[in-house]
């Protein structure tokens, strides 16, 4: 008799009303992990699990191996599937040496995989469409970390038009006359690894609809680790979230050396009741069930297979 089984690793996802939602995995020094599938927009790649191809734009924060691992499988599995190509924003600081290991993997496959890399500096803003575009904010985790935001581009009319008739509105415009105003809305930041500064003060940051932040470390102990590795520690959260306006907070990469049960509860023992509603914890598994299939468009068959 042969005894059978199988392995799944779980990852997490997260509904925030119809809007959107985020699917992910994050530990510290394992692997992150985050889309934002109704945004076709991935935070790092870890790994490049099978559900991230679907998201045509990846926001790369920093150089370390569990947050960019995957990224040339990422683009050649885009090829090989027949979706379109990729387009990698990184910070500036890794284009080159990003554009040196791509070099290297075409060697290697010998083929060229079609991608676009995108340099960024904090604050500058990618206008992906004329309603939406991504913007680079500078976080805490050594030279050329980033966050990202993405941002809702909207035009609305100008106050002193508001009482004119569309007739009236389309003489203006005829006129050349600009009618409009342009209001840039945050609605999801993801500051990949860092630790305290002024990036938790960036406007984009305390008033985006959703924040996911890391938090690594809990243990009063560990407050040296933090320091070194550069990375959130739980007293200093909770002095950051009485100033968010976020209406929704997700701590990611934590650090196994507490675990998620241990975290939540010092988080509790650290922060005041009352702004802990809206805080979440993107690996937290309690009380959660089964999700079945991601949500992935099917691919069509490679060609020669």
């Amino acid at each position: 008799m042969v005894e059978k089984s199988f392995l799944t690793q779980k990852y997490a996802r997260l509904k925030f009303g119809p809007q959107y939602s985020i699917i992910g995995y994050s530990m510290a020094g394992e692997e992150t992990v985050i889309q934002v599938p109704e945004m076709n927009v991935c935070f790092d790649v870890g790994r490049s699990p099978q559900f991230c191809l679907s998201s045509d734009y990846m926001c790369i924060t920093h150089g370390h191996m569990d947050h960019v691992a995957g990224i040339a499988y990422y683009l050649s599995q885009k090829q090989f599937q027949g979706m379109k190509p990729g387009t990698v924003f990184v910070p500036e600081e890794l284009e080159r040496p990003l554009r040196r290991l791509l070099d290297v993997w075409r060697d290697i496959e010998r083929q060229d995989t079609p991608h676009t890399i995108i340099p960024m500096r904090p604050d500058h803003l990618h206008e992906i469409r004329r309603d939406f575009g991504i913007r680079a904010v500078a976080t805490h985790h050594g030279t050329g970390s980033l966050g990202y935001v993405l941002v809702s581009i909207r035009e609305k009319l100008k106050p002193e038009y508001v009482t004119k008739t569309g007739e009236e509105l389309a003489q203006l415009r005829a006129d050349g006359v600009n009618i409009q105003y342009r209001v840039e809305v945050p609605i999801i930041a993801f500051l990949g690894d860092t630790s305290v500064g002024p990036v938790f003060e960036h406007p984009d940051v305390v008033n985006a609809e959703l924040l996911i932040t890391e938090c690594t470390f809990f243990d009063p102990d560990h407050k040296s680790r933090a320091k070194a590795g550069k990375h959130l520690h739980v007293e200093q959260l909770a002095r950051i979230l009485p100033r968010l306006k976020n209406k929704h907070v997700v701590i990611c990469h934590v650090s196994r050396r507490t675990g998620i049960r241990r975290a939540k509860h010092l988080l509790r023992k650290t922060v005041h009741e009352e702004l802990l509603a809206n805080v979440h914890f993107l690996m937290d598994f309690e009380q959660s069930k089964a999700g079945g299939d991601l949500d992935e468009p099917a691919a069509p068959t490679p060609k020669g297979q």
